[in-house]
This record gives C-alpha cells, sequence and structure tokens, in this order.
C-alpha cells in the first residue's frame, strides 16, 4: 500500500511540473512578438505610436517591410493582419515592422480624422492642398500640420523600409502604387485574391476628386528605393482572409524582386 501511495505521488507530481511547463509554453510564444520596438511618435492626444520589429527580423536584410495596420481611425481591420503578422516569427534573412495604429485617437472616436478632425491621409507634404474643414477628407492647416503625420514620416526615415503595405477600408482592392510600377500590387493580388487595380481619385471623396497629400504618394515621391502600396480590404473580412494576408505579406518581404 506504501508503495502503491509512494508511486502515486510520484505520478502526481510529475502531472503537476508537466502542466506547469504547457501554460509556460502557452503564456508566451517564443517566435512571435516584436523584436524591438520605437516610439516613433505621439498622437494629439498624447497616446505613444509605436513601429514594432518582428521576432527574426535580420537588419541586414536586402528587403525591409513596414506594415501599417492603419492611419483612418474607422477602417479597423488592418490591425487584425498586424495582429496575425505578430503571431509568427519573420521568414529567414528578411525584416518586417508593424506600425499597428497610426491613429489612435481616431480610433477611439471610430472616427477617419484624428483629434483635431484632420484626415491624415491628405497632410502629407507632397502634393498638399488646402481643403474645407467640414470636409472627412480635411487636409488639415497645412502640410505634416498633425502629430500623426510626422509620427510615420518619423518611421519611414528611420526604418527605411524597401517596401511598405499600409491597409485602408472598405473597396476590397490593391490600389496601384503613386509613381510606381504595379509589381507589388500585382504580387500581393497573386498571392491573396485581391484584385490590382487603381482606384480613381473620385472614389477619395476629396474636393478636387484626386488624391492629395497622401502617406503613400509621400513616400514614393520622396524615397526612390522605397515603394509604399495601399491595401483596401472589404468592409468585412474573414479570419481565413486576413491569415492568407499575412502569408501573402511574409512572401513579399522574403522576395527580392521589384526592388527599385
Amino acid at each position: 500500500m506504501i508503495l502503491i501511495e509512494s508511486a502515486l505521488v510520484v505520478v502526481a507530481v510529475v502531472g503537476i511540473v508537466f502542466a506547469i511547463s504547457i501554460w509556460q509554453n502557452s503564456s508566451s510564444d517564443p517566435d512571435g512578438g516584436c523584436q524591438q520596438t520605437l516610439v516613433v511618435g505621439k498622437s494629439v492626444e498624447g497616446i505613444s505610436i509605436e513601429a514594432c520589429q518582428l521576432n527574426g527580423s535580420n537588419p541586414e536584410a536586402e528587403n525591409t517591410l513596414l506594415v501599417v495596420g492603419t492611419i483612418h481611425g474607422d477602417e479597423p481591420d488592418g490591425k487584425r493582419v498586424v495582429d496575425e503578422l505578430l503571431t509568427e516569427a519573420v521568414p529567414a534573412n528578411t525584416e518586417i515592422w508593424v506600425l499597428r495604429d497610426a491613429n489612435p485617437d481616431g480610433a477611439a472616436l471610430v472616427t477617419r480624422r484624428n483629434a483635431h478632425e484632420v484626415d491624415i491621409n491628405r497632410n502629407f507634404p507632397i502634393k498638399w492642398k488646402p481643403s474645407d474643414p467640414l470636409a472627412r477628407t480635411y487636409s488639415g492647416p497645412s502640410p505634416a500640420s498633425e502629430p500623426e503625420t510626422l509620427a510615420l514620416m518619423n518611421a519611414v526615415e528611420t526604418i527605411k523600409p524597401t517596401r511598405i503595405v499600409v491597409f485602408h477600408q472598405p473597396y476590397a482592392q490593391i490600389d496601384c502604387p503613386p509613381e510606381r510600377s504595379t509589381e507589388i500590387s500585382d504580387r500581393l493580388s497573386q498571392l491573396t485574391g485581391f484584385k490590382s487595380e487603381c482606384i480613381p481619385g473620385e472614389k477619395s471623396g476629396s474636393p478636387t476628386n484626386t488624391y492629395t497629400g497622401t502617406f503613400t504618394i509621400w513616400v514614393n515621391s520622396t524615397f526612390p528605393e522605397t515603394t509604399a502600396v495601399t491595401f483596401e480590404l472589404g468592409l468585412a473580412t474573414m479570419d481565413a482572409k486576413i491569415q492568407t494576408i499575412a502569408k501573402a505579406l511574409r512572401v513579399v518581404a522574403a522576395e527580392t524582386a521589384y526592388l527599385p
């Protein structure tokens, strides 16, 4: 009887140790997460805007990908893509940075614009045009007047990505990059099933019916070694499609073709 009880105690102890080991392994993923974080700026309300270099990133990689989850506060699904990217380490010899939310005040208010009621994606200092403060695409009092704009500019200038994918909603397509060929847009289309097609200016809601002062215009006009692409998700995106998009971004990060 004593031997049996001793054996049961040993089994119980082993079981507890095994359970603790499982809990420790499941509570922290050594592959996912950030290798380092970088505060690139703050919102109007003082919320930090951070960029995260994904685990496994190689700073010496030939291609560096920056993924921006959202610029407009009422277009949240790109953040789901970023969250999916954070679940795994990057492919070998690649570097991926993510900036989950470039407009946290707008996200809190569930509005396109920031706390100053400025559309960040019309506030960049290339092809900027003044517009009606009552317009949903109000471009702000002057170019780069908004702290969120400056944060995104700082992120690009500091990280120096060769490719940028910024998410928007709801047109369910990949826009052609300003002043660049469509190779990256077409490749993302091939990998995800979203159509690669230029979004006409009248869809922008701008009084000029053209895209002015946007993030991608600023990037592609300022950095000849970088291509920035707008990826428009739909009104709603299934989890399986979010996973497909994240996998596609890992592929694009690993590919060295199409570099400017």
